[in-house]
């Protein structure tokens, strides 16, 4: 499979994260524009899934804390060396958390995250041209922000 998704087929974005609100905030965003989303409480259920579909996704969504041995950095090492075309994204809201040894395809954005900066990483990554529409920010306690409302 090329790193690029073919014509009329929607890429598909695994979305790892522990949070139900999150996890359904960052699916809804990206189905609503237009990808297709599998989702992920777990980086081990991520790799179960890599396992079997790594073939369809292009690219991988995680929170840097999930629970379990595997953490969103370890997974971004196992996805870099097992599956080196899937592009990875990672966030997390702990000013702890900094990536200090990320390989180059990963990258990194704190939370709370503006939507689109997420949508226009990940529509690069998953290989489509940025629509540059869509909500701006995401604000506290998950509120979508329309473009130039934000405060």
């Amino acid at each position: 499979m090329s790193d690029s998704v073919q014509p009329g087929q929607k890429p598909v974005i695994l979305v790892v994260e522990d949070q139900p609100d999150e996890r359904f905030l960052a699916a809804t965003l990206l189905e609503d524009t237009g990808f297709r989303v599998i989702e992920a409480e777990t980086a081990d259920r991520a790799l179960a899934i890599l396992n079997d579909r790594a073939d369809e996704v292009s690219v991988v969504f995680s929170d840097v804390r999930t629970p379990g041995p595997i953490g969103g950095f370890e997974l971004a090492r196992i996805i870099g060396v097992t599956w080196p075309r899937v592009r990875v994204l990672l966030t997390s809201g702990d000013a702890g958390d900094q990536p200090s040894d990320l390989r180059v395809s990963a990258t990194f954005i704190p939370k709370p995250w503006r939507a689109e900066d997420i949508l226009a990483w990940v529509e690069q990554a998953a290989g489509r041209p940025s629509a540059g529409s869509g909500p701006s920010v995401i604000g506290p306690g998950g509120k979508i922000i329309p473009s130039g409302l934000e405060t």
